[in-house]
């Protein structure tokens, strides 16, 4: 069903919005925590490392499935908020048929550069044959990825949260079921092809119900298959998350790139160490994230009606439901780091116990700034709704360059404990420059704001 998010109170517009979103995106972490757990417990440490190796070029790939997802949401919600519902049939093929043709080249890419690529990010050795197999049988599964992301952030524009949360939880289920089949008899191989063929359903699934979505939209104006314009509009929207994403994921390999040569000098465990660790980041930053998408449709619909009061209320509220649950994941992860870390950790093995000290120094030293992304993710979320993208590029690009710059210079008289201090100084200072911009949205400000009544009616027009 689509929702118009343009009417209601926005918190409890926002909080039903919200609630699907974020059951997806707890699905979503959880059955990639899931293929990491099973392989660390089942497949052995060198497993886990092979996929923490490879998870840097990962991140670099679904920053391409994440950029197409946003740009794609923005787009419809802004034509679906206004009902040019033409122009919303029109921008869901463009976006289908265009990101389809970059799946493919990247595919292509990436089976052929999939080796040195490895080599050149200083791969530990012992795990180079698991990360190249992992990597490439990922990349096959590439187009699925992106077609799937696509799909659910149509379903989020037009208002509708619930569709693909039904379809991730069948799809998390089904991977963990073949993760749990499938990792002994082919290790890590078994769990690539295991997410290969969860996505898949999952991507064949949301593409078929977005046809039929599309097929209830009736106007009188024809809807052309493809339209350039909207491509170029759609680019203009999705290139900045995408080299925004593709930029923190370029950032994050350079620091896989230091955490390796740490790995090599003083054991695997630390590659081990940092990828469980950082997979309870990226759970939980992921699930603000999911909070922050359902605001940025908000916004981006009430921007399309111009109804900017709503906005600004949005934003408040916004703040609030993530606020509390960000409260939560400090005080488990905190509290249980290391049970938490421990799930990653096979028994018996050498560097066991280095790698599970690394994890759990690593998650104390961030979580408590979870606190602080947490607004960051929130104030950057309303400048990209309000079309605002230069804005939300740069409070991202200055986040990471000092994560990227600190790691460097604190880890050589700091060690590990250097990295998580970097993240700590990356997500404050990124932080307020996310807040300056969000401060900054014209359409926000008190003189454009009194040109409207509270119920966003303009004034002059209402006279």
């Amino acid at each position: 069903m689509n929702c118009d998010l343009t009417v209601g109170k926005p918190q409890k517009v926002l909080l039903f919005y919200i609630l699907p979103l974020l059951g997806s995106a707890l699905f979503q972490q959880f059955y990639t925590l899931a293929d990491t757990i099973i392989a660390g417990k089942f497949a052995g440490q060198t497993a886990l490392t092979a996929i923490g190796a490879s998870n840097s070029i990962v991140n670099i790939l679904m920053a391409v499935a994440l950029g197409a997802n946003a740009g794609c949401a923005v787009l419809v919600s802004r034509y679906f908020g206004a009902k040019e519902h033409a122009k919303v049939k029109s921008a869901i093929t463009t976006a289908l048929l265009s990101f389809f043709v970059l799946s493919c080249v990247l595919l292509l890419a990436g089976v052929l550069s999939c080796g040195p690529v490895l080599e050149a990010l200083k791969t530990p050795e012992a795990a180079m044959e698991d990360s190249v197999t992992y990597l490439n049988i990922y990349y096959y599964g590439l187009p699925f990825l992106i077609l799937y992301n696509l799909g659910t952030g149509i379903f989020s524009a037009l208002g509708d949260s619930k569709t693909p949360f039904l379809f991730l939880v069948a799809s998390s289920l089904a991977n963990i079921f073949l993760d749990w089949v499938m990792v002994k008899p082919w290790g890590v191989a078994g769990v690539a092809w295991a997410t290969f063929l969860a996505q898949g359903a999952a991507c064949l699934l949301t593409l078929f119900f977005v046809y039929r979505r599309l097929k209830g939209f009736v106007s009188e104006e024809k809807a052309p298959l493809f339209s350039g314009t909207l491509l170029k509009t759609l680019l203009l929207l999705s290139i900045p998350v995408i080299l925004q994403n593709s930029f923190v994921s370029v950032g994050n390999l350079v620091i896989q790139v230091r955490i390796n040569e740490l790995a090599n000098a003083e054991g695997i465990g630390i590659t081990s160490g940092f990828t469980s660790g950082f997979k309870l980041l990226v759970f939980s930053t992921t699930c603000f994230n999911a909070c922050a998408t359902g605001l940025t449709n908000y916004v981006s619909q009430n921007f399309g009606a111009n109804k900017f009061h709503r906005i600004r209320q949005g934003f408040l509220w916004g703040l609030l439901i993530s606020t509390a649950l960000t409260a939560c994941f400090v005080a488990v992860t905190m509290l249980a780091a290391t049970p938490l870390v421990s799930l990653f950790m096979p028994g018996g093995e050498q560097d066991t116990a280095l790698a599970l000290a690394t994890g759990v120094e690593y998650i104390r030293l961030t979580a408590p700034f979870f606190f602080v992304v947490n607004v960051k993710i929130m104030a950057d979320a309303t400048v990209r709704g309000c079309n605002g993208n230069v804005g939300f590029m740069v409070s991202t690009f200055s986040d990471l360059i000092l994560r990227v710059v600190f790691v460097f210079l604190l880890t050589p008289f700091m060690g590990f404990t250097g990295v998580g201090l970097a993240w700590d100084i990356g997500w404050t200072l990124g932080t307020a420059i996310a807040l300056a911009f969000y401060f900054a949205i014209p359409c926000l400000k008190k003189r454009n704001l009194k040109k409207y009544d509270k119920d966003d009616r303009l004034l002059s027009a209402a006279a």
